[in-house]
């Protein structure tokens, strides 16, 4: 429903006629009808919109181009919340939504939240989509219209919610589309519900206040910047950091390079040493190569050397031979003889040891004969012993025939398997039900046991918080279980889990805080609500979130909880304690309780009772009076009355009221011992479950005696299932033996049979036997006679051996006898011979030790020094010896230098690498940074002045609208070196002589923060980017000047041209505000009695009827009213005051 209401005109304006009243006007009714005049049956006519056309119907002679792109034109609502069905046909630019609380003006902002894609957590409520459906509804529908660009159709989007899988169904234009489809829709209509400067939910409001000032700057750039400047921001957002990143990289590169040379200047004298060591040791190594050089030369020259020696000892030799030939030519022939003699010995030697081998083998042959014939005898022996077993096997056999035989001819014992197994079954039955007797049993003693131990648990509880009643906390404890057993579940829950908060969090006032003086307790809670007892507090906005969840989500229960981040010493006394005394009162309530300092802090943000003063005694008249002049305390309680004074400013200085009422007795904080009741009825548990417990004892020991006769009975039948089993086991024993008796008398036969052919078989292979003894026998014989054979050799050999002994004895006599006579001669020649040997030998060693010196000084020397011939001429002119000298000279002088670190040189090099590396980064960081110095200099002279400018318009009329209300003022930027940290600084001053403050949570009150915030939001209103904003109850909380004047701003500002639409949702206004032409007012009315046809009791067309004919009897004395109601009311402030 909406409607468009009449302003009356203010004091000494002319008064209107009725057509000048109505003419601009068009008012649309409960029933939708349009353009009523009262003219034509048109005016009351029912109109159904078209779903297909592409605008709305624009009442108040309005069109569609008066829209912004983006800009909301219709809302239709289905089973959402508390509407059944509702449409809303809003106006371009200032909405103004009224209507009781609980009729569903915060839901229809609920309703453009969520059914333009956004989350549920913007608006502060309920997260979970399925609780915005109508109770008892399954499904809700939303269809928002959206103003399209020019010459293009509107948007129209839909939301389809369900509750039973809480999910949702978008559509654009009616047809299907995702989240992400919708989301791109709203970003580029600029549409931002989750930015607080265009979108402030009721739950919200305090939110705002709440923002820090670099959440401000960004919040407000996505409001009024274009979108240049916000991509501008986030650019130098990223510049500066990677900034910051660079600079730093550069500054710890710097610092790197600084200490790596410290650390390589560190080494400089280690380096010294090492490099002259160095110098020494490549003069070593160069004098070693030359070592091998030197040495193979030496030996090369020796070589040659001793190669001519041989030579001349060969023609020595040779000589002498030729001279001592003919002496030695007859020793040389006996030479020869003697050997002939030696070469016969040994062939008949050899013939005498091949005679001597055969005769061995001829012994062997004959054992081997030996051996062949004990094996045969053995096996005839085995044999017939065999032959003789199997004829006594085969006796046996036909005896046990025979028995077998005459078994199977007497009958066996009667045995029926069935009749046997029927009785074992019988039994085993009676087992089984007596083993499931048992099993009950066994069920029924667990329950018992499982409720005994709940009894158990029961009575230690009881004790325990017996006990606990007579300890001071667990008293607090109990009196808080009392008041309110979901906050002392969580307290105890906090108790054990403090460790998953940041900072503490403290338990209600009830048990962390206290009355100093006992006296003063029931003036203290005179100011205080039973939450304010029950509450907790935490110190961050995270830890109230993390116990909200805990509390709600997890444990299921529900309980009070409040952050406060000040500090208590930030809250000042409005006076002095030497002003207050003289006041009549004793103190402010805060200074008499003893608490924790955050608590502390949270009474003093929550219910001022920094502020509010208090007194034993009643005040004199003079007192009141001076405290309602002075104006500085506002609350106090005095004897036994709590005084509430309010200042009505609109109404003059002196338009003062005061609410006088009792105070009543503290339930909280008092000395009151703990209601026996609870003693009592814990005893009463305990006792109970006691004697619950012992009944449930002797129900367990009869179960006992019950399982154990079962058992007993069950071991009497297992004893008879025994003995039945064993019988039949014997029965059927036999009776198998008797069924088996044929097959093994036919086994029998067969084994007879078997054994026969064995006896055959063994008389056979006996046969065979005495066969290959026979011939074992002959074999034996004729290796005896080769064996004498043999002998007969041997002897022939030995003679021919013995013949060839004793020539060669004659044969060496001659020989030694020519041999004396030439020893001389022989000598020299063996000499000769042995001179040559020896230089031949020399010759070898020499050649390899000149091979092995010219291969290592190939090894050791590169090619170039191998072709340069430095070291081929420096060989020439010096020694082996002088080489060695020098070598070790050269070696003593690097043995003496030493240095503190060995490894200093390599350490040096390594350091200089590093540098080297690290100077190259520093370089790279550096060009990095100016580049990106580069970068932000160049955004930053685009987008800075432009963020002043828009700052300064912002500031502008932020200022304008405080100066219309006699405050003031100012926004400007904070430019921190830091870019983060840039921020909006809002300051404001309500009142005359005090300096501007920055506007926070703590400094301000609820309405000063309320107009602040809308001043500002209206501030951005012409700049504004977003095509829609909305504000949800902002007046709330502002006394009536401010609000009149709010209003007043608001309409200007709103209904200005090329403005950007505007909701401002309200439960009541002041009568006389001012309206204009372009705005629209929509009154919301819902409850059981409303017309379900909105036709007859909410037609607005009536309304404008009832109007017309008042207006006509009013107008005229509108002033004259208007004088006499102020006068009447100051009249009624004055006697409330005196009352």
């Amino acid at each position: 429903m909406a409607s468009e209401p009449v302003s009356f005109p203010a004091a000494g304006q002319r008064n209107p006629t009725d057509d000048e009243m109505f003419s601009s006007f068009n008012l649309r009714g409960g029933d939708g009808s349009h353009n009523v005049d009262g003219n034509g049956p048109q005016a009351r006519s029912r109109r159904r919109r078209d779903p297909t056309a592409s605008a709305s119907p624009q009442p108040n002679g309005q069109s569609s181009s008066d829209f912004k792109p983006g800009a909301i034109v219709r809302v239709k609502l289905k089973d959402f919340v508390t509407y059944n069905e509702a449409e809303f046909f809003l106006g371009p630019s200032l909405n103004m939504v009224i209507g009781p609380n609980g009729t569903g003006k915060s839901s229809l902002v609920c309703a453009i939240c969520l059914g333009l894609g956004f989350p549920s957590n913007v608006l502060g409520r309920a997260t979970a989509y399925g609780e915005f459906v109508k109770h008892g509804k399954d499904e809700a529908t939303i269809e928002v219209e959206l103003q399209g660009e020019p010459g293009e159709s509107n948007y129209v989007v839909g939301l389809l919610i369900t509750r039973e899988n809480n999910s949702r169904d978008f559509t654009i234009n009616r047809r299907k589309a995702t989240h992400k489809e919708v989301h791109q829709l709203m970003s580029s209509l600029r549409i931002q519900i989750d930015n607080l400067c265009q979108f402030l939910p009721q739950e919200k409001v305090a939110e705002f206040a709440g923002l820090t000032p670099v959440e401000l700057l960004e919040k407000t750039l996505q409001a009024a910047a274009p979108e240049e400047m916000i991509a501008w921001q986030s650019e130098l957002k990223d510049h500066y950091k990677v900034q910051a990143e660079a600079q730093r990289s550069a500054d710890e590169s710097g610092e790197e390079i600084k200490k790596l040379e410290q650390r390589q200047a560190a080494l400089q004298t280690d380096v010294e040493r090492l490099r002259e060591k160095e110098q020494y040791e490549a003069a070593i190594a160069k004098l070693k190569k030359l070592k091998l050089v030197v040495a193979y030369n030496e030996a090369r020259e020796q070589f040659y050397v001793e190669k001519k020696k041989k030579k001349d000892a060969e023609r020595r030799l040779i000589q002498l031979q030729r001279d001592s030939a003919p002496s030695l030519e007859a020793v040389n022939k006996k030479q020869e003889y003697v050997g002939g003699v030696k070469a016969a010995v040994e062939t008949r030697t050899a013939k005498l040891r091949d005679a001597e081998k055969d005769a061995e083998n001829a012994v062997r042959g004959i054992e081997a004969a030996e051996i062949t014939v004990r094996n045969l005898a053995g096996q005839l022996e085995a044999e017939q012993g065999a032959f003789a077993a199997r004829r006594q096997e085969l006796g046996k056999i036909r005896k046990k025939i025979t028995e077998l035989e005459a078994k199977y001819e007497q009958n066996p014992r009667e045995f029926d398997p069935a009749e046997w197994n029927r009785r074992i079954r019988e039994q085993e039955h009676k087992i089984r039900d007596k083993e499931q007797e048992i099993a009950e049993l066994n069920e029924q003693i667990t329950t018992l046991r499982t409720q005994g131990k709940e009894k158990n648990r029961t009575i230690q509880t009881a004790q325990e918080k017996l006990a606990a009643l007579d300890s001071h906390q667990g008293q607090l404890l109990s009196k808080l279980r009392q008041a309110n057993n979901d906050a002392a579940q969580i307290w105890e829950w906090l108790q054990e889990n403090q460790n998953v908060f940041e900072s503490e969090v403290f338990a209600p006032p009830m048990l962390s805080c206290s009355v100093k003086d006992p006296r003063y307790s029931n003036l203290v809670q005179a100011f205080l609500q039973g939450d304010d007892f029950l509450c907790f507090t935490t110190q961050s906005p995270e830890d109230l979130k993390k116990l909200n969840h805990q509390i709600v989500n997890v444990m299921g229960l529900s309980g009070t909880i409040r952050c406060c981040t000040a500090d208590a010493n930030s809250f000042r006394r409005p006076t002095s304690q030497a002003e207050l005394n003289a006041l009549g009162l004793d103190g402010f309530i805060i200074d008499f309780i003893e608490g924790p300092d955050p608590v502390l802090a949270m009474f003093c943000a929550e219910k001022n009772l920094h502020r509010t003063a208090i007194a034993l005694a009643d005040i004199s008249e003079e007192q009141y009076d001076k405290i309602t002049l002075d104006g500085r305390i506002r609350f106090f309680a005095a004897g036994r009355q709590s005084y509430h004074i309010t200042r009505r400013v609109e109404y003059g200085s002196g338009a003062v009221s005061t609410r006088v009422q009792q105070v009543r007795p503290g339930k909280f904080w008092t000395d009151k011992p703990v209601d026996d009741s609870v003693k009592r009825e814990l005893q009463c548990q305990l006792a109970e479950a006691a004697g619950e417990r012992e009944e449930l004892k002797q129900q367990n020991t009869k179960l006992l005696g019950d399982m154990d006769v079962l058992r007993e009975e069950i071991t009497t039948i297992n004893n008879k299932l025994e003995r039945l089993r064993a019988e039949k086991n014997e029965l059927q024993r036999e009776h198998s033996i008797w069924q088996a008796l044929p097959d093994k008398i036919e086994s029998e036969k067969r084994s007879e049979q078997d054994k026969r052919q064995e006896l055959v078989e063994t008389q056979r292979q006996l046969a065979d036997l005495e066969k290959q003894h026979d011939r074992a026998v002959l074999k034996k014989a004729e290796a005896v006679l080769q064996h004498q054979a043999k002998l007969s050799d041997i002897r022939e050999a030995y003679q021919a051996l013995q013949e060839a002994k004793v020539l060669l004895i004659e044969a060496q006599s001659d020989f030694e006898v020519l041999k004396e006579k030439n020893v001389e001669r022989i000598k020299n020649l063996e000499d000769e011979k042995k001179a040559l040997g020896e230089i031949s030998k020399q010759i070898l060693q020499i050649r390899q030790r000149a091979t092995e010196a010219k291969a290592a000084a190939e090894d050791a020397l590169s090619e170039e020094e191998r072709s340069g011939g430095e070291f081929s001429a420096l060989a020439k002119t010096t020694t082996l010896e002088q080489v060695e000298s020098d070598l070790r000279a050269q070696e003593n002088l690097a043995d003496g230098i030493e240095a503190n670190n060995p490894h200093a040189l390599k350490e040096y090099q390594d350091w200089a690498q590093k540098i080297e590396r690290e100077q190259a980064n520093h370089d790279r960081r550096a060009a990095q940074l100016a580049d990106v110095n580069a970068k932000i200099e160049t955004i930053r002279s685009q987008w800075e002045p432009r963020l002043d400018e828009l700052v300064s318009k912002i500031n502008d009329a932020f200022s304008y609208n405080f100066e219309q209300i006699s405050c003031a003022g100012e926004v400007g930027v904070h430019k921190d070196e830091d870019f983060e940290k840039w921020a909006i600084e809002i300051k404001v001053r309500f009142r005359a002589g005090e300096a501007l403050q920055r506007l926070d949570q703590h400094r301000q009150s609820g309405g000063e923060r309320a107009v602040s915030t809308i001043f500002y939001l209206m501030s951005l209103q012409s700049m504004a980017q977003a095509p829609f904003r909305v504000v949800d109850e902002i007046n709330q909380g502002m006394d009536p000047r401010n609000e009149r004047m709010v209003h007043e701003r608001m309409v200007e500002i709103a209904c200005g041209e090329r403005t950007s639409q505007y909701f401002l949702i309200t439960p009541k206004l002041l009568s006389g505000l001012r309206y204009d032409k372009r705005m629209r007012v929509h009154t919301i009315i819902s409850g059981e009695h409303v017309d379900p046809e909105g036709t007859i009791k909410m037609n607005f067309g009536k309304f404008a009827e009832i109007q017309r004919g008042l207006l006509n009897r009013t107008i005229p004395f509108a002033s004259q009213m208007a004088k006499e109601e102020a006068a009447s009311q100051a009249s009624s402030m004055v006697e409330a005051s005196q009352a």
